[in-house]
């Protein structure tokens, strides 16, 4: 089982895959207990998994006697060549002076509140915002304020409302919801701050390569890169692990020194070669993230066009809330009988159960089609 898969497998509950053996990658097809499947459950949304770039990579890492883990972190004084060389290929595709590694994306918004001064802030967060976020926005002891989800309006009230004299705002938000696939409004958040010295920092999980002209993220995709501090997950859709945090120099160390990442491993070398690979496919290959956006909103307008109410995000995440949660059981185990794998998600956003499906770079306008038909009968 993937590391992709293992996450979603953990993170959602559903009545089709207990108890069953999963495996491939996550992208278009995946194998359960023996039964091939069209796959719409995960979060490898480019599907690199099976490139031979990566494939290859992995190897030549392990062939090369690089360490399965690298235990200190380069505060000690210490450079693994692994995961130096992914900062660099990282930072080359954020555009930005240095990319600092982390051994899981949960250390997004620890390290990005660590590279912005704090002391003289209010965090104002989305109140469904990732565990990671609040977590990181708890540990930070400065003032944490929620507003309302992706709304604008309600984050203006909140800093109108609890913003002291010399402070400034610090607003804390995904890139794309994990659930709905939802994508905040960060232009109209950057408005809202810009009167106030204000910053956002953006975790880029669900966004991170599928999301903007460079494949960065909806801070990209909003044109608010220049007041956003952004982390982007690996595990998602660039199938590898940890997370990259593009920074400035002078950041980088910031990052590096917060307690952790100081304290934690740091993560896999090996990983880090397969994400660098697949950092660098993405910089020759834009083709492949305009492929994942067209079939994104192929699905999205037809299943809109059938009366669902699927929004027009550009994340390839759709979520459909469909009757009852007993309802949703039920079509979930249809569907698995028609060989389409669909999540029933009650993670963060699912309003108790959603299901979920994602769109893969590598899937067909007949997978979509297939998933849309016995939905057009409802």
């Amino acid at each position: 089982m993937t590391a992709n898969m293992q996450e979603v497998m953990s993170n959602h509950t559903s009545t089709a895959d207990r108890d069953l053996v999963l495996s491939g990658v996550a992208s278009a097809r995946v194998s359960l207990g023996g039964r091939e499947y069209i796959n719409f459950a995960g979060s490898g949304y480019l599907a690199l998994g099976r490139l031979p770039e990566l494939r290859e990579a992995a190897l030549n890492a392990l062939t090369s006697r690089t360490a399965f883990s690298c235990q200190l972190p380069s505060v000690y004084g210490v450079v693994d060549e692994a995961i130096r060389s992914l900062e660099q290929g990282a930072a080359k595709y954020c555009g930005t002076e240095e990319a600092v590694y982390a051994a899981s994306g949960y250390f997004i918004g620890a390290a990005a509140l660590a590279s912005i001064e704090t002391n003289d802030a209010v965090l104002f967060i989305d109140d469904t915002a990732h565990f990671s976020l609040l977590d990181a926005a708890r540990l930070s002891t400065r003032p944490v304020v929620p507003f309302r989800h992706a709304d604008a309006d309600s984050l203006a009230e909140a800093i109108r409302a609890e913003l002291r004299p010399g402070t400034r705002p610090i607003v804390l938000t995904d890139g794309a919801f994990a659930t709905t696939g939802r994508v905040p409004p960060l232009d109209q958040y950057a408005a809202v701050v810009a009167n106030y010295d204000g910053q956002l920092v953006v975790d880029e999980a669900h966004s991170f390569g599928v999301l903007g002209n460079h494949g960065r993220g909806a801070a990209d995709y909003h044109g608010v890169e220049g007041v956003a501090t952004i982390g982007g997950t690996l595990s998602k859709a660039f199938c590898a692990q940890g997370a990259i945090i593009p920074c400035t120099a002078r950041s980088a160390d910031h990052i590096r020194r917060v307690p952790p990442l100081r304290a934690a491993n740091a993560g896999s070398p090996i990983s880090a070669a397969v994400g660098a690979a697949a950092i660098r496919y993405m910089h020759a290959h834009p083709e492949r993230r305009e492929r994942l956006s067209e079939l994104t909103g192929y699905l999205r307008s037809k299943l809109n066009a059938m009366g669902f109410d699927v929004g027009d995000s550009p994340a390839p995440i759709i979520a459909l809330r469909i009757g009852d949660r007993d309802f949703m059981e039920g079509l979930q185990r249809r569907l698995f009988e028609m060989g389409l794998y669909v999540l029933l998600s009650n993670y963060v956003g699912s309003a108790g159960a959603t299901i979920r499906c994602a769109v893969f770079a590598d899937h067909t306008e007949a997978d979509l089609d297939a998933l849309a038909e016995p939905l057009s009968k409802l």
